[in-house]
């Protein structure tokens, strides 16, 4: 990038240019972390630089996950730059009616990257899959492009072109091929990248492999393939039901390249402690507020109003009235280690704000009635036979890191439901 802040402005029309659910809105610079746009970038472009190397990291606020980075280097053969674009989770190519416009997202993008700069080889694969690959180019950037393996994306510029032959490489066996601007030729193993590790994508990747490298075999090519995808071979997921929604959102988060089996193995292991929250209705304390419909206001609305407010944005479902919305909560808690992020008075907080929430459910789907005290702990909701405590659940569940799946508030509820014997749905 010597060529100081009007260097970056091809690339980042092209960033700009990206789809709105994949578009970065963050920079990271000298460890710290802003709001995007072309004015800060200019303003602190000089702390993307660390002697001759420059670099940059964008990142996504909302889901999915992006992590966006473009690093330049100089290397004795010259300057070399490279653009990095990480996706999670994976499961976002693969979700049912989106996943081959959200793999176009990804092909658009390099479209309007061709348009702007000349592009020497470029990939777009599963990480995990991409970890086991031969593929030089997948983990040194200053080795010189070579043909070692085909991915799901594959952008050959035009040095690789001339290496294979312009015919021969335009003849490669592929779900889709088109010449790109400054002779690089992008082609597409299989329709979208879900697939990876089938065999229909091993048999696409083993074809286009032999085609262009004429000294390797099909049967060898194909056999290495089949044997890799044998580690992604899933394993039952046999969860703990009361918390099974949360540790199927972290297993997807997690996905491939973070253990996938190793994960589903300890969590099939894994059981909460038994949910303590509760008394029976006869030993639950009477109401010692002034104002017993005053304080049910202000659980139901202050409070449960303050954890919508915080997280909305995030987890839009905790603006419906629908149980889906608890287990996305607990996720958000424990996988973002919220638990540790707070100070005294923070957490405090949050707990009114978590358990008036996690007591609205109680009452609006299970048929509750609050019973307010003036120590907000003691505040129960009585459901049939029991007083169930959601402000003391709360607190529970925001005493560690892993306190907000040993204490969710979807088993919390749960159990109340089925102890209750009512059916729910949304309200």
């Amino acid at each position: 990038m010597a060529r100081g802040f009007e260097g970056l402005e091809q690339v980042l029309g092209a960033i700009e240019s990206m789809a709105a659910e994949l578009r970065p809105d963050r920079i990271r610079l000298a460890r710290r972390t802003r709001k995007y746009s072309r004015q800060v970038l200019r303003e602190r472009l000089h702390e993307a630089y660390l002697g001759d190397v420059f670099h940059i990291m964008l990142s996504r606020a909302k889901s999915p996950e992006i992590m966006l980075t473009l690093a330049s280097s100089e290397y004795e053969s010259g300057v070399r730059s490279v653009l990095s674009l990480w996706v999670t989770p994976f499961g976002f190519f693969s979700e049912p009616g989106h996943s081959e416009r959200r793999a176009e997202h990804i092909i658009s993008f390099v479209r309007e990257l061709s348009s702007r700069l000349p592009l020497s080889y470029g990939l777009g694969h599963s990480l995990a899959d991409l970890d086991k690959s031969s593929d030089p180019d997948a983990s040194d950037v200053r080795s010189p492009p070579r043909i070692q393996e085909a991915f799901w994306l594959n952008v050959y510029g035009p040095q690789l072109v001339e290496q294979v032959g312009r015919q021969r490489m335009l003849s490669t066996p592929a779900f889709h091929l088109e010449e790109l601007p400054g002779g690089a030729v992008l082609w597409l193993t299989r329709p979208t990248p879900a697939d990876f590790a089938s065999e229909e994508a091993r048999l696409a990747q083993a074809r286009a492999m032999v085609h262009l490298r004429q000294e390797w075999s099909l049967d060898s090519t194909l056999a290495a393939l089949r044997q890799r995808s044998l580690e992604f071979t899933p394993i039952p997921m046999e969860f703990d039901a009361d918390v099974a929604d949360i540790l199927r959102m972290e297993v997807d988060f997690q996905g491939l390249i973070g253990g996938q089996r190793q994960n589903v193995e300890r969590f099939n292991r894994y059981r909460p402690p038994p949910v303590s929250e509760w008394m029976a209705a006869s030993q639950a304390p009477p109401p010692d507020v002034e104002d017993v419909q005053a304080a049910i206001d202000t659980y139901e609305g202050l409070y449960a109003e303050q954890l919508i407010a915080l997280f909305h944005e995030e987890e839009p479902l905790v603006l419906k009235d629908s149980v889906e919305a608890l287990p996305r909560m607990d996720f958000r808690l424990w996988h973002y280690g919220w638990p540790g992020r707070l100070s005294d008075e923070q957490r405090e907080i949050l707990v009114r704000a978590l358990g008036g929430w996690l007591g609205r459910y109680l009452v609006y789907f299970l048929g509750g009635r609050w019973v307010p005290r003036r120590k907000v702990e003691e505040s129960a909701v009585l459901v049939g036979e029991r007083a169930w405590l959601p402000f003391l659940r709360a607190r529970h569940s925001l005493q560690g890191p892993e306190a907000p799946l040993d204490y969710s508030c979807s088993q919390f509820f749960r159990v109340a439901q089925r102890l209750a014997g009512k059916a729910v749905g949304s309200a």
